[in-house]
């Protein structure tokens, strides 16, 4: 009985010291900039990408690494040629230092498709300088495939 008091009061203060620790007390210092972008990003201009991209900023994407802001904008202008009823909200996004994590959702009507998907993901953000430096971008591939019509087949047995 005592040992389930002490569990109980140190679950109590250890969800206490997370959430008064600097990393949830503190304001999103880019929330401003990520806003902006979104905004942006609904507008479907990829020139205004330069706002918020470094010159040398660098993209990760499951597709590869893009460099250099004019190589960031020729993709998100083809993002917004293949899905041009794309849509994304950001859900959550979390500051710590010179980065920022956005977990997002967004769907959109390939081009070709006449089938809307959706996909949820997340995106890592460098700062420098009150811009983006480097990014990491991650998001639900398999759910999008299948949504997609491709199946997930059991592998051969040997």
């Amino acid at each position: 009985m005592k040992y389930q008091h002490l569990l109980k009061g140190a679950s109590l203060f250890l969800l206490l010291a997370v959430f008064s620790s600097p990393l949830f007390a503190q304001e999103c210092k880019y929330q401003a900039l990520i806003d902006k972008m979104d905004k942006a990003m609904k507008e479907k201009n990829a020139d205004r990408m330069a706002e918020f991209y470094h010159a040398d900023a660098v993209r990760h994407t499951q597709e590869g690494t893009v460099e250099g802001l004019e190589k960031i904008k020729a993709q998100t202008a083809e993002f917004y040629t293949n899905i041009p009823d794309a849509e994304g909200k950001n859900l959550d996004i979390i500051c710590q230092g010179d980065y920022a994590v956005v977990r997002w959702e967004g769907k959109g009507t390939p081009k070709g498709s006449p089938k809307m998907v959706s996909v949820t993901g997340i995106t890592i953000y460098k700062m420098k300088d009150g811009k983006i430096a480097e990014e990491w971008e991650e998001m639900n591939s398999l759910s999008l495939m299948m949504q997609m019509g491709y199946e997930l087949k059991e592998p051969a047995k040997e």
